[in-house]
């Protein structure tokens, strides 16, 4: 009785591991190609009698995630004792844009900057003319995003 058991018990757990390992991928493949008008078109099969381009990509994530924002410039000015600063650097630095750091109490000329651009608080962040008051990561995220 107990051998037929464990046998049942080996037998459901190879069927669902043998089950496992052959269902298919669930990722399709990109194509990529040019219609008749000139126009480039992207579809998961390809057209038949066209010259077709696989395209590789990770679909679903976005640029920053991808780490494809290292042409993004980005200002932030800051204080060294402001927390909000920090967390924003560390949160720039993860998108990995081009980011330079003004420190307003330490340089007179950046903090003259950062008043005529309307800062009244750090930080004080300004993504290629996009101007971000305080730290927020979705408002970040959307003007890297943008860029």
């Amino acid at each position: 009785m107990k051998t037929r058991i464990l046998f049942l018990n080996f037998s459901l757990l190879f069927l669902v591991i043998f089950f496992f390992a052959h269902v298919p991928n669930a990722s399709s493949q990109i194509y990529k190609w040019t219609d008749e008008n000139g126009n480039v078109r992207f579809s998961d099969s390809p057209p038949a009698g066209v010259k077709v381009q696989k395209v590789q990509g990770d679909y679903g994530r976005s640029k920053a995630e991808k780490g494809e924002n290292r042409n993004v410039k980005v200002i932030m000015y800051m204080t060294d004792w402001c927390p909000y600063c920090r967390k924003a650097r560390e949160y720039l630095q993860s998108l990995k844009v081009d980011l330079v750091e003004y420190n307003v109490e330490k340089d007179r000329q950046k903090a003259a900057e950062f008043k005529t651009k309307g800062g009244t608080g750090v930080p004080l962040i300004e993504v290629e003319g996009i101007m971000i008051k305080g730290y927020n990561q979705d408002s970040i995220k959307s003007a890297v995003e943008e860029k």
